[in-house]
């Protein structure tokens, strides 16, 4: 194939571009590679939270919840998981008032969450009480509700609520608003992102190393397993670290050490080779994996590129983990360039494959690990367990 058509952009719908070399890569797992990428506009039917079991049980946060009158339900294999129906799509009342909002806001404002300022690109000169309807950048609808601010706090607070969504494409609960939200209760975290935890099965007084620890998802799952008799640490970029350790304060994680820094250096920096027990990457990818995706546009090279960045990732952990040390590699992404490949080139080095046995309904096995697909009702994702060979 010639290369100007190999670059050239496909709309399978009206707001998800991709070229035809992705899409091809796509094709050749999928058999359909536009089919994959309509359902990436829709939510999976259940919204999950994570239960920390180090501040409460499963079975006493849902009695909390009955109380409320507040209907979540025990996932069928996880036992601190739960979940609530997500709803829709309906149609929402349109208001002459206008905000627009950022790519990760417009993906939890459709499911009913409620707008807070940092997620805001523009808006109409709007007052306190004004009804207003929330777009994304592609003018697409996505709730309506009642401005809790003027359009000039946008500026001056810079955080804070922004509006009370009233009506969404999709509902499903508001997580912040939920009873023990700020007591450290719960945290909104994907099935197979939870997955994660179960299939590393970490134990107490372990040496973990998180190596892209935000939003805190996963090393929240780690520190709840192990407690506080394991040293664990949690990387990630500098601007990410301020939100990360607040999640960790509000969740009573308060043992896990989280670092600001490039975690390809984390042997330098930390000064530890050879001594982790366990080491989690979920490095940056793609994201074609995450539902719902109202707005994107990539490439074939977007994921060459970024598969060369996560074998650094890789290379790192080697380094850190001890002989017989655990490797959980994980994506939001479905290209087999971030997954499967990169899962080879981690054998070569010196890794060698765990099989993996889960009760989870419709999950691929593969040679090199599992992957939750959109076609089965979940968020797209790929998880692979490693062991660092005894020399």
């Amino acid at each position: 194939m010639g290369k100007d058509v190999a670059n050239k952009y496909i709309n399978c719908n009206e707001t998800l571009s991709y070229n035809i070399g992705l899409l091809e890569e796509l094709d050749s797992l999928f058999g359909n590679s536009c089919k994959i990428v309509n359902l990436l506009s829709k939510p999976p039917t259940r919204f999950y939270l994570r239960v920390n079991t180090l501040k409460i049980s499963r079975d006493e946060y849902l009695n909390i919840l009955k109380e409320n009158k507040i209907n979540f339900y025990k996932d069928e294999n996880i036992d601190y998981a739960i979940y609530t129906p997500i709803n829709g799509p309906y149609e929402i009342p349109i208001y002459d008032k206008k905000i627009y909002v950022n790519k990760y806001a417009s993906e939890s404002i459709y499911l009913g969450s409620n707008l807070y300022i940092p997620g805001i690109l523009k808006a109409d000169k709007i007052r306190k009480g004004d009804k207003v309807t929330i777009f994304n950048k592609n003018e697409i609808p996505l709730a309506s509700g009642i401005s809790v601010i003027d359009w000039e706090d946008i500026y001056r607070l810079k955080k804070g609520l922004a509006v009370i969504v009233e009506d969404s494409i999709y509902k499903t609960q508001k997580i912040r608003e939920l009873p023990g939200f700020e007591e450290g209760y719960v945290y909104s975290q994907s099935l197979p992102s939870m997955w994660v935890g179960e299939i590393a099965n970490p134990k107490e007084g372990s040496i973990i190393i998180d190596m892209n620890a935000a939003p805190g998802g996963k090393v929240g799952n780690i520190a709840q397993k192990v407690g506080r008799n394991s040293k664990i640490i949690a990387i990630d970029r500098p601007s990410k670290i301020n939100d990360l350790k607040e999640k960790m304060k509000r969740l009573g994680y308060d043992w896990v050490e989280v670092i600001g820094g490039d975690s390809r250096y984390a042997s330098q920096e930390l000064n530890i080779k050879e001594k982790a027990d366990l080491v989690l990457i979920d490095p940056p990818c793609t994201n074609l994996g995450v539902i719902p995706k109202l707005s994107d546009k990539k490439s074939l090279r977007d994921a060459l590129i970024l598969s060369r960045y996560q074998k650094q990732f890789i290379n790192e952990a080697f380094k850190l983990l001890k002989p017989g040390g655990i490797l959980m590699y994980s994506t939001c992404t479905l290209t087999y360039i971030e997954n499967e490949e990169n899962i080879k080139y981690a054998l070569d080095l010196g890794f060698e494959l765990e099989d993996i046995n889960i009760k989870e309904k419709n999950v691929i096995k593969n040679d090199y690990g599992i992957r939750f697909s959109p076609e089965n009702n979940y968020p797209g994702f790929f998880i692979s367990k490693l062991i660092k060979k005894k020399t």
